[in-house]
C-alpha cells in the first residue's frame, strides 16, 4: 500500500512539473510564429523580443535552429554583421549539418553561412579486432649438431585502442592512439636428435602499444553538401570511402608467457609431458614499429563507423640474447632455445570515431 502511495504521488509532482512546461512549450511555438510574421510583414525590430526568452528555455531543437536563423536574417538586414555571425555559429553548434535554401534564402545570408568551415576539427573514437603474428627469423640458433625442422606458425591476438586526433584537410587527417594488444605465436621443430623429440612452442606477449596515424581519405571535397534543403541527408552522412593508414609507433611488453609440448620416442614408445614458464626476464620490452594499411569508412551524423587491414612491421627482435643459455627446463629437458626473430603482424579492426566541431571561418 505504501508503495502505490509514493507511486502516485511521484505521478502527481510529476504531472504539477509538465503541465507549466508544456504550457512554456506552447507559448513559445505561438511566439515563433509571430516573429516569422513580424520579419515577412518587415516589422525587424519586433523579431527578437519575441523569442529572445524562449531561446533559453523554451525552443526545442528544431525551433532554436529557425529562431537563430530569422535573428541572423534581420542582423543582416540591419547592418549587423558580428551579431549575424554569432547568430549563425548558434545554429551550427545546434546543427552543424543544416542547408541553406540557395533559392529562397537572401545572398547575403548565404555567403555568411558558408564562410564557415563545417569539417570536424578533431575526434576521438575506438577500434578492435584481431591479429595474426608472423615469425621472421633473423637467425636461427641450435642446442646440438643435429640440424631441426623449425615451422613458426600464424595464432590469432586482439588489440583495442583509444584514438584522438583532427583534421588538417578534409582528405588528410592524423591521431594519437594508445591501446592493448595481445599476440600468439607458435613454433613447431621436429626431427630433433634424428626424430627422438618433437616440440611445440607457443608465446602470448601482451603490450601497451601507443601510434601516430596519418589517414589519407579518398573522398570528393564536400563544398556543396550544404547547399539544397531538399538534400538534407547528404549533408550528414557520406558515401563509403576507402583511406590509406600510415602509422609509427612504439610498444611497451608488460607480459610474456610461453608453453611447450614435447613427444619423445625412444624404441618404439611415445612419452608426452608439458611445461610453461614466464618468458618477460628473456625479452626486451620495447619495440618500434612502421604500419601501412587501407580501409573504408562512412560518415554519419557526428561520427563515423570504419574498418581496415593494416601490415605492422617490427623494427626490432625482443629476444634478449643473454638470456638465451640460461638453463631451465625449456632448454634442458625440451633442447628448444630461441632464434631471433621479429613478430610481425596483421592487424583486423572495426571503430567508431565521434566529431567536434569549431566553426571558424574559412581562410581565404
Amino acid at each position: 500500500m505504501t508503495n502505490i502511495k509514493i507511486f502516485l504521488l511521484l505521478f502527481l509532482l510529476l504531472k504539477l512539473y509538465s503541465v507549466p512546461l508544456f504550457a512554456q512549450q506552447i507559448e513559445c511555438s505561438e511566439k515563433l510564429i509571430s516573429a516569422q510574421n513580424a520579419y515577412l510583414n518587415g516589422n525587424i525590430e519586433a523579431v527578437a523580443p519575441l523569442i529572445s526568452n524562449c531561446l533559453k528555455n523554451g525552443f526545442n531543437a528544431k525551433q532554436k535552429e529557425k529562431a537563430y536563423k530569422l535573428l541572423a536574417l534581420c542582423n543582416i538586414y540591419l547592418l549587423r554583421k558580428t551579431d549575424a555571425e554569432e547568430n549563425i555559429k548558434q545554429i551550427l553548434k545546434n546543427n552543424p549539418f543544416v542547408s541553406v535554401d540557395s533559392e529562397n534564402d537572401p545572398q547575403e545570408y548565404i555567403e555568411l553561412f558558408n564562410s564557415y568551415n563545417r569539417e570536424p576539427s578533431f575526434y576521438y573514437g575506438l577500434d578492435a579486432g584481431a591479429n595474426l603474428s608472423f615469425g621472421q627469423v633473423d637467425k636461427s640458433y641450435n642446442t646440438t649438431a643435429n640440424s631441426k625442422n623449425v615451422t613458426y606458425e600464424s595464432l590469432v591476438g586482439f588489440q583495442a585502442n583509444v584514438n584522438f586526433g583532427g583534421y588538417f584537410k578534409y582528405w588528410l587527417d592524423w591521431a594519437l592512439s594508445i591501446g592493448y594488444k595481445s599476440t600468439n605465436i607458435g613454433i613447431s621443430e621436429n626431427e630433433i636428435f634424428d626424430g627422438v623429440l618433437s616440440t611445440y612452442y607457443s608465446e602470448n606477449q601482451q603490450f601497451v602499444t601507443s601510434k601516430a596515424i596519418f589517414n589519407i581519405n579518398f573522398r570528393k571535397k564536400p563544398s556543396k553538401r550544404f547547399l539544397n534543403v531538399d538534400n538534407n541527408e547528404a549533408a550528414y552522412t557520406s558515401p563509403i570511402y576507402p583511406f590509406v593508414r600510415l602509422s609509427f609507433g612504439g610498444n611497451y611488453l608488460f607480459d610474456a608467457n610461453a608453453k611447450i609440448d614435447g613427444e619423445f620416442t625412444l624404441e618404439g614408445e611415445n612419452e608426452v609431458s608439458t611445461d610453461s614458464k614466464s618468458t618477460l626476464e628473456q625479452r626486451y620490452q620495447y619495440e618500434l614499429r612502421l604500419g601501412g594499411g587501407i580501409g573504408l569508412k562512412k560518415q554519419y551524423k557526428r561520427g563515423a563507423f570504419y574498418c581496415y587491414v593494416e601490415y605492422q612491421h617490427a623494427l626490432n627482435d625482443l629476444i634478449d640474447a643473454s638470456t638465451r643459455y640460461q638453463g631451465d627446463v625449456f632448454l634442458n629437458y625440451y633442447t628448444f632455445i630461441s632464434d631471433d626473430y621479429r613478430n610481425q603482424n596483421i592487424l583486423f579492426s572495426v571503430g567508431y570515431q565521434h566529431y567536434f566541431y569549431r566553426f571558424k571561418k574559412k581562410r581565404k
